[in-house]
């Protein structure tokens, strides 16, 4: 499997990222990893960068805090 076919199902498959110890699976790594893992693990396992990561982090608080908002109204 080329790296244009990996990336396409981390996109498209909702529980395959880049771990092939865990047999690409990411439900099987969130249970051996229930304490959280670094930003840098995350970007492997989905093969991009740390400021992604850090950007799409930030992109779901500002959708939580706007949630929260309008369930207080």
């Amino acid at each position: 499997m080329d790296k244009d076919d990996i990336e396409r199902r981390i996109r498209e498959e909702e529980d395959y990222i880049r771990c092939p110890k865990l047999g690409n699976s990411l439900e099987r790594f969130i249970s051996r990893s229930s304490e959280g893992v670094e930003d840098a693990v995350i970007a492997r396992l989905l093969m991009i960068t740390e400021e992604e990561v850090q950007k799409i982090y930030e992109e779901a608080i500002v959708k939580l805090r706007a949630s929260m908002v309008e369930s207080d109204e």
